[in-house]
């Protein structure tokens, strides 16, 4: 639920928005100093205000509000706008001015664009103290957890970059936290009075990129019904983070990097410089340098963005931490979905630290939330955990089994399993050796690939529907 603040004199104003909004909590005021109070006791996540009130000018309660919390997105509307007013309001750190009438096809969208900013910025990253116990579970933090020493020296690594004003770039998995961290930079640093944003560069087309960073102008293209503030304005003296930054096209980097070099730019449809005083943390999943050889990354980018450079461990690597982390989403999840668990059977935690979790912390997050749906009891047992998770352990350890019992057995000394079948009067000796062999070659290829059949077929260089019979056929599925 988003909490606004509405401060305007006319009634048909302050209703039409309570009405655009049913589901969201809106507080409405007819006086700037009215505003001011509500503002107080309240913290609201988005503030819409009249230029003209009856008490002060909108642009003196403005400043009021964002002498108070600047990281507040305010919207300024009037009835009589002009050039002056709206560059003044923008270059004071409005986050839109709007004209009356208000239109809701227009208005809706932004204020909706104004609470996700806020939400963005309010999310903290904080490092729990020694009992996790007294961690607050409200959904409004992203906690830092883990104890494995590279761990530990990535929060080294943010209390020597956090208060520097310098580009950090952030490496690691899918999955790993990279936004926490950037969070975690942000918090700490001496910019964490202004807004924080965060903008997925793989997720968005590039034209589309290209107005969400930079903005655009009013009929710049078809659709730009209104002028768009880019996320480099909104971000001057906070912090934007610019996650999955290698996959951005080439157009796009070039674009960035100018930005980094002059810390300037256009709108989409402008031609007026604007200047940003931004501080970018980029992130990506991806092996740069390899992306710089390959010719698919610009080399003077990645030199501008590798200034500090964090380097995050896959979960698998984490060791104790995966049980850490297990336990903190299980107290997390069960106190959000209402659920009486305390704890993780032994045998589930040993599946837990045995799968290698692709998908790192996030994939362990949905995995615990799975566990606890299903859970029917006080202790989340293997049989809760996704069966993808399960099947994975199961094909491995039974692979291993037959691995340690074969080369038990054998040896891999062909010649003399030969003459041990020859002197026992087997007919079937190349059958049999073959299948020894088979055996062998699955079992490690499957603890190779953490189970995963798809994976391992296309190793072997057979289907999956093959590999699957021959391992039903050992008694490995």
């Amino acid at each position: 639920m988003t909490r606004i603040l509405v401060i305007d004199d006319e009634p048909l104003i302050l209703d039409a928005i309570e009405m655009a909004f049913p589901d969201d909590e809106v507080t409405t005021c007819v006086t700037a100093g009215q505003g001011i109070d509500a503002f107080l006791k309240s913290l609201p996540d988005v503030v819409l205000c009249d230029i003209r009130l009856p008490d002060m000018s909108g642009m003196e309660a403005f400043e009021k509000l964002h002498r108070i919390d600047a990281k507040v997105p305010i919207i300024l509307m009037t009835g009589r706008g002009t050039a002056q007013t709206a560059i003044e309001a923008m270059q004071r750190g409005a986050f839109e001015y709007v004209l009356k009438p208000l239109d809701p096809d227009t208005l809706i969208p932004l204020i909706e664009d104004a609470a996700e900013t806020s939400r963005m910025t309010r999310i903290r990253a904080i490092v729990p103290d020694d009992s996790q116990d007294e961690v607050s579970f409200d959904g409004d933090n992203d906690l830092l957890i883990g104890n494995c020493p590279a761990m530990q020296e990535v929060y080294r690594s943010i209390g020597r970059v956090a208060r520097q004003n310098v580009t950090a770039l952030i490496l690691g998995e899918s999955g790993t936290g990279k936004e926490v961290i950037a969070r975690a930079i942000y918090q700490y640093s001496q910019r964490s009075a202004g807004r924080f944003l965060a903008i997925n560069c793989a997720a968005i087309p590039e034209n589309l990129l290209e107005s969400e960073l930079f903005g655009h102008e009013k009929g710049a293209f078809t659709g730009a019904e209104r002028k768009k503030v880019g996320k480099f304005e909104l971000c001057n003296d906070g912090t934007l983070f610019l996650d999955e930054i290698g996959d951005m096209t080439p157009l796009m980097q070039t674009k960035i990097l100018r930005v980094l070099q002059d810390q300037t730019f256009e709108r989409v449809g402008g031609t007026g410089t604007i200047r940003t005083h931004a501080r970018i943390i980029a992130a990506t999943n991806r092996n740069l340098e390899q992306a710089i050889e390959d010719k698919e990354f610009r080399s003077d980018l990645f030199y501008r963005l590798n200034v500090y450079k964090i380097k995050l461990p896959p979960l698998r690597e984490r060791g104790e931490d995966i049980a850490l982390l297990a336990n903190y989403f299980l107290r997390r999840f069960a106190k959000e979905l209402d659920k009486q668990v305390t704890g993780f059977a032994a045998e589930a935690i040993d599946i837990i630290n045995a799968y290698a979790w692709p998908g790192n912390v996030r994939e362990l997050q949905s995995a615990v939330k799975h566990a606890l749906l299903e859970a029917t009891g006080p202790v989340i047992v293997p049989a809760y955990l996704p069966d993808s998770i399960r099947e994975k352990q199961s094909t491995t350890k039974r692979a291993e089994s037959q691995s340690q019992a074969s080369s038990a057995k054998t040896g891999f000394d062909f010649a003399a399993m030969t003459r041990e079948r020859l002197a026992a009067g087997s007919d079937d000796i190349h059958r049999e050796l073959i299948s020894v062999a088979e055996k062998e070659i699955f079992a490690e290829v499957l603890k190779h690939t953490d189970g995963n059949l798809t994976q391992a077929a296309k190793r072997l260089g057979i289907t999956r529907t093959t590999l699957r019979s021959r391992l039903e056929l050992f008694d490995v599925l």
